[in-house]
């Protein structure tokens, strides 16, 4: 090929490259222009599937398109996940994402098909809600020093309820046991409203349960509640003290939901959905649902989601293994 043949090649070659740019960037600038996939690890009516379509509501005015939720239920939450990890990076397939499937499991599960933090980008976190440490109402314990030395009594310890193996209760009775120095036997049950009926009629004496999920139960006087795992007092239990306040200073621990797409999302298509996500944190209908419920409205960057996501992989899984606790 004679130098001006090669010339005008690379000419015809930049030129397409130039208008494939464009076109990449014309279809980012379009986004999102169809309905959008929200991926919700849980069941139809279930907390997540509420949060879920209240926020898809919102996003969906804000994006001027639809967002459809589909409810993924099963393994823990992972089918949702693996699903979002397995899902084209353009936008149109996002994830409810929580505590348990993205720092938990990925310690807990040994095979565990997706890593939460090489497969997936955080978008925005909305919510947190943080773990109220319950006991029948009958019980003769009125607070975590009573339940502390009542473990230390027990050679076998002290038994819990727990909705599951690796669910957020379990992992934040097992955090606290380690910074109680006693000893708590797991007994897991087939959701969070059985394990709770079973610390009501008294026989398992303790559950450490989300707030939403056992308000109603305290409200009704069936449960005594005696801790509350946030850093402060939860504004629908007010007169409940911390566990920080009760002797162990710094105890955090609790459940937090979140937005997240596919690794390689392209940034001004993570940032829109990130704008979107916190302008539906302001929607009163919004702000009033979770804060009815216990829960914390949060917002913020995808960067500050994302350093959240690591270090509490790093935190998680750390009681994992110091527990000696392992999923197949």
């Amino acid at each position: 090929m004679t130098k001006p043949a090669r010339t005008a090649a690379w000419i015809v070659v930049g030129a397409a490259s130039i208008l494939m740019l464009g076109a990449v960037n014309a279809t980012a600038g379009d986004y999102p222009d169809r309905p959008i996939r929200l991926l919700v690890p849980g069941v139809a009516g279930g907390g997540m599937d509420v949060v879920a379509r209240l926020v898809a509501n919102t996003i969906s005015q804000s994006l001027k398109q639809p967002v459809v939720v589909e409810n993924k239920p099963g393994a823990a939450g992972n089918i949702a996940v693996n699903q979002l990890a397995k899902s084209p990076p353009d936008g149109y397939t996002i994830v409810l994402g929580q505590t348990s499937q993205l720092a938990i499991n990925p310690s807990l599960y040994r095979n565990l098909p997706y890593d939460p933090i090489k497969d997936f980008v955080p978008v925005v976190l909305l919510a947190d809600a943080p773990n109220v440490i319950v006991v029948t109402a009958k019980s003769s314990y009125q607070s975590l020093a009573d339940v502390v030395a009542a473990a230390k009594k027990s050679p076998d310890g002290m038994d819990y309820a727990t909705p599951g193996i690796g669910t957020v209760s379990h992992l934040t009775a097992e955090l606290f046991a380690l910074s109680a120095g006693i000893k708590l036997r797991h007994i897991p049950s087939r959701g969070a409203q059985s394990a709770l009926l079973d610390v009501a009629s008294g026989r398992i004496p303790l559950m450490l349960s989300s707030i939403p999920t056992a308000l109603g139960l305290i409200q009704s006087g069936e449960l005594r509640a005696i801790g509350v795992t946030a850093p402060e007092r939860s504004p629908v239990l007010p007169n409940i003290p911390t566990v920080a306040e009760q002797g162990y200073p710094g105890f955090n621990a609790g459940t937090w939901y979140g937005l997240l797409v596919p690794a390689g999302t392209p940034a001004n298509i993570v940032a829109r959905l990130n704008e979107a996500g916190n302008a539906a944190l302001k929607s009163p209908a919004i702000v009033e649902r979770l804060q009815a419920e216990g829960g914390v409205v949060l917002g913020g960057s995808s960067a500050a989601f994302t350093d959240i996501l690591k270090a509490d992989n790093g935190k998680w899984s750390k009681v994992v293994k110091e527990a000696g606790l392992s999923q197949e």
